[in-house]
């Protein structure tokens, strides 16, 4: 006679219990494979920061072109190409810092702010109101090197979400905030697919470009083409947005990764 379960016995039948306790066991061991296969498959998060909360002073040299700078010195490189360390400059929330820097081009200054930064980028998140000319600025001669023109695979990402405020801060889940971002101010930056070079684009009179002349391709896999420069530690490429075109089979392409053609 076959165990049949009754509802209103305190216990099953042993055959069914044991049967029941080993299809429970194996389900469970199955949930926990699964759920650390998705983890390891997970794309790791970026090395980025961003100092929530924490207010730093920075005292240097505002450069409002192409996208407000502050040149920090660095102490000890006299004599090198490049004595400065560059922060990008934006303001609080989705928003460049155009508006707060505009009257501080070429003074020397000092700061408050909140820092931004990842491998190959920093940035500070001005505190409004809290700039202020403490000298006159030293005479800054950069040095501008033209590398030629490029051809480069990847992605066009906000520089404040990428460089630290989100994480991920690309990709398609992040195309909308992207979107927000250029279009109130944020310096665009080209990422390559394998993630190794940034690149802050510029139109091709070496400014900013318009704040919506990229939105069409933003978290796309695109190939790009511009003239490359380099500013000490920056790399400004020049671009022509209406010469941008969609991948056929981005995704596909993009996976080759990212390729310099001098």
């Amino acid at each position: 006679m076959n165990d049949f379960y009754v509802g209103y016995l305190s216990k099953a039948p042993t055959a069914l219990a044991r049967f029941v306790r080993k299809v429970t066991i194996v389900l469970g061991l199955f949930a926990v494979t699964a759920a650390l296969v998705l983890v390891v498959g997970q794309m790791p998060f970026a090395s980025s920061v961003f100092e929530y909360g924490k207010l730093r002073s920075f005292e240097g040299v505002v450069v409002t072109q192409p996208f407000p700078t502050l040149l920090v010195a660095r102490p000890g490189e006299i004599g090198q190409q490049d004595k400065y360390s560059r922060y990008l400059l934006v303001a609080p929330g989705k928003h460049g810092a155009d508006d707060l820097v505009a009257t501080f081009d070429g003074k020397q200054v000092r700061l408050q702010g909140q820092l931004i930064y990842r491998e190959g980028g920093t940035m500070v998140e001005i505190t409004p109101g809290s700039v202020a000319v403490i000298d006159n600025a030293p005479a800054v001669q950069a040095t501008t090197r033209d590398l030629g023109t490029v051809t480069l695979t990847g992605e066009i990402v906000d520089s404040k979400c990428y460089l630290g405020v989100m994480n991920p801060g690309q990709g398609k889940v992040h195309r909308d905030c992207a979107a927000r971002c250029l279009s109130g101010g944020i310096p665009p930056i080209f990422v390559t697919t394998d993630g190794h070079e940034q690149f802050l684009l510029v139109g091709l009179d070496g400014r900013a470009l318009g704040r919506d002349a990229l939105r069409e391709f933003i978290a796309e896999p695109i190939q790009i083409q511009g003239e490359l420069l380099e500013t000490g530690s920056t790399q400004l490429l020049k671009v022509d947005p209406s010469a941008l075109r969609h991948m056929p089979d981005g995704l596909r392409a993009a996976s080759k990764g990212s390729a310099f053609a001098q």
